[in-house]
């Protein structure tokens, strides 16, 4: 089974369109920069209206996706332009492997300095039987629990929030960091290793490695999304179908709300966004910094998929026009089929935006 992140449609759906994308789910800007021996690639997404001072949404993708391919999978350029925030969407690693019939595909992924380590207290997180994924040939060797890519990820994401401050009219004091499956996992890292750049992190289906869990340096509130049927990255720390184990979303959940010194929780929290949703929350609240909160919301029904955000017919695979030179071969993305669906990204945005951080100088 590979990882491909899936679009799926929930049963219950309750913010929904049908109409087709418009015009800014393209018009993605290319960049790209030499780092670590080798040409990395990311996007950005402008809102509608422009503006100075705009706050930053970093958005990573997951194992096997493209960044163009997720951001039209999940659509969340038309939820920039609503809001006016810029998207950066970098682009993780990639080498073609071959699948058990022999066809070609992409593998893309995080370097999350956890899931490629050794166990740390409680065992290996694979089992024996686990599913093989192809090892990166950057790599060189992989243990039998690796699957993630080996470049300096932390330095490349470094490098492009960099360009982005300098290239653009945004308030640094407002980046805000999220994302999904193997994305998500490096936004824990992120958040904890780069917390001074961050003013909140949103890890979507994603835990790290168990043993590995960490928090920031710098207070940082965050929001984590999970399923509570998604067999890929359990919630609950037990091994998934594929034979790989991640630490808890409880135990993330306590170790970022140490970090952040937060005095009460886990407590039951809801919005209307999250109620309209169907999730289960919980809180730390009543933390170091006025204001700032960990909070944990669960789909009870949902699989290994971003709750309430998707845009249906489009793979995460796919490459729009500003990517197809740099992915040859790789799929085009299709025009939405069915449904779509922003009630997530409204969650995150409803929740990153309440905080900022010191901008660096």
């Amino acid at each position: 089974m590979i990882r491909i992140l899936a679009v799926r449609a929930f049963a219950a759906v309750l913010m929904m369109v049908t109409a087709p994308l418009c015009a800014a789910e393209h018009g993605l800007e290319r960049y790209a920069l030499q780092h670590d021996g080798i040409e990395r690639e990311y996007f950005v997404h402008v809102p509608e209206h422009g503006g100075e001072h705009l706050p930053v949404v970093i958005a990573l993708h997951g194992y096997t996706s493209t960044a163009s391919g997720f951001a039209a999978t999940h659509g969340m350029n038309r939820v920039a332009d609503e809001h006016g925030y810029l998207v950066v969407y970098p682009q993780g690693s990639h080498f073609l492997a071959e699948n058990a019939a022999r066809e070609p595909y992409r593998v893309t992924s995080w370097n999350d300095l956890a899931a490629n380590l050794g166990p740390r207290g409680e065992g290996p997180h694979c089992t024996p039987d686990r599913e093989q994924y192809p090892c990166p040939p950057e790599c060189g060797a992989c243990n039998q629990c690796a699957w993630t890519s080996c470049y300096d990820d932390l330095g490349f994401i470094e490098r492009v929030l960099d360009q982005v401050a300098a290239r653009y009219s945004t308030d640094t004091g407002r980046y805000y960091l999220l994302g999904v499956s193997n994305g998500g996992m490096m936004a824990l890292r992120l958040g904890c290793d780069m917390s001074d750049r961050f003013a909140a992190v949103v890890p979507i289906i994603a835990q790290l490695a168990p043993g590995y869990e960490c928090g920031p340096d710098v207070d940082v509130p965050m929001l984590q999304l999970f399923g509570g049927e998604d067999d890929t990255v359990r919630y609950d720390g037990q091994p998934g179908a594929d034979g790989f184990r991640y630490a808890s979303a409880a135990d993330t959940a306590a170790t970022w709300a140490q970090a952040l010194h937060c005095r009460r929780g886990p407590v039951a929290w809801e919005n209307a966004l999250s109620q309209r949703a169907g999730l289960v929350c919980t809180a730390y609240t009543d933390c170091r910094k006025e204001g700032h909160e960990v909070v944990s919301c669960m789909d009870p029904d949902g699989g290994h998929a971003w709750p309430e955000q998707y845009v249906t017919g489009v793979p995460a695979t796919c490459v729009t026009d500003e990517q197809a030179a740099s992915m040859p071969g790789q799929a085009p993305c299709p025009p939405p089929s069915g449904k779509i669906s922003d009630l997530g990204m409204q969650l995150v945005w409803q929740f990153v935006s309440r905080y900022r951080n010191e901008p660096r100088h």
